[in-house]
């Protein structure tokens, strides 16, 4: 089940009146915290997997911009376009960017069988066989929301800069960028790359990878990644890449019981 925990402005934009009617797919949080939602489902072997998510939303240049970050690994999908209240279409709008961004993410191991067309495929049938509906609830989260700021933040640059809103490949484009940004969860105490622990969990729910596995292609991955950087500015041999903490001090530096099935809209697609 997709969980999507919405902040009070994201309910706002899922509520719409009709003919003097409230509707909403809002419904009671069944605990108070997301933490406490994942621990019951850890020991409950009745549940299918869940996967929350945290939704905020927000009008920028006078259009509809949402916010979608997973909580654990703290990947964005942002989504623009969309009409209050309409939440069979921002499930079909954020599958439709979940997918992209899936193939673009594992297309980054093509050099292992992890990456191939048919494993990326494999995969999101998995991903669709797991998640049959899902369920919004209101309730939010301090350090994922810091973190769901700072990309409006950098969404508010980039449109003033086009002098529009992003959308299409720009769009695309700019969760790449953010999701290649230093994060840091409070309670861990090293800084990590939303990308490649959004892949990490990918690979090991959906790609049939044992912990281990995905660990080795993680590795391969930074390690790919440090050897273009390295190729790319070959006249500082000395930085020390795996320094989480010197990137991360340079991130802003150029400023740069109401369940919806997902099998029923995704027929209507």
């Amino acid at each position: 089940m997709l969980i999507f925990n919405c902040t009070k402005a994201a309910v706002d934009f899922f509520t719409s009146t009709k003919k003097g009617k409230k509707s909403s797919p809002i419904e009671p949080a069944p605990h108070k915290t997301i933490a406490e939602s994942i621990a019951k489902t850890e020991v409950s072997t009745d549940n299918e997997h869940q996967w929350h998510w945290l939704v905020h939303a927000k009008k920028v240049k006078r259009k509809n911009v949402l916010i979608v970050m997973d909580y654990h690994s703290r990947f964005t999908i942002t989504l623009t376009g969309l009409k209050k209240g309409d939440e069979l279409a921002f499930l079909n709008l954020f599958e439709h960017h979940l997918t992209v961004h899936v193939h673009e993410i594992m297309a980054l191991l093509a050099n292992n069988v992890a990456g191939n067309a048919l494993a990326i495929e494999n995969s999101l049938g998995l991903y669709a066989n797991h998640h049959h509906s899902c369920a919004f609830y209101q309730r939010g989260d301090r350090s994922v929301q810091n973190h769901i700021n700072d990309v409006l933040w950098h969404f508010e640059y980039l449109a003033d800069e086009m002098g529009e809103i992003p959308q299409g490949v720009d769009l695309i484009g700019f969760d790449v960028s953010v999701n290649r940004l230093l994060r840091k969860r409070q309670a861990d105490k090293d800084y990590f790359y939303p990308q490649h622990e959004f892949l990490h969990d990918w690979l090991t729910h959906y790609g049939e990878c044992s912990e281990p596995e995905a660990d080795n292609f993680i590795e391969g991955l930074k390690a790919q990644e440090r050897a273009e950087f390295q190729a790319q500015f070959g006249g500082i041999e000395d930085l020390d890449l795996q320094d989480d903490s010197l990137i991360s001090s340079n991130i802003h530096s150029d400023k740069i019981d109401n369940v919806i099935s997902l099998d029923l809209y995704r027929k209507k697609k």
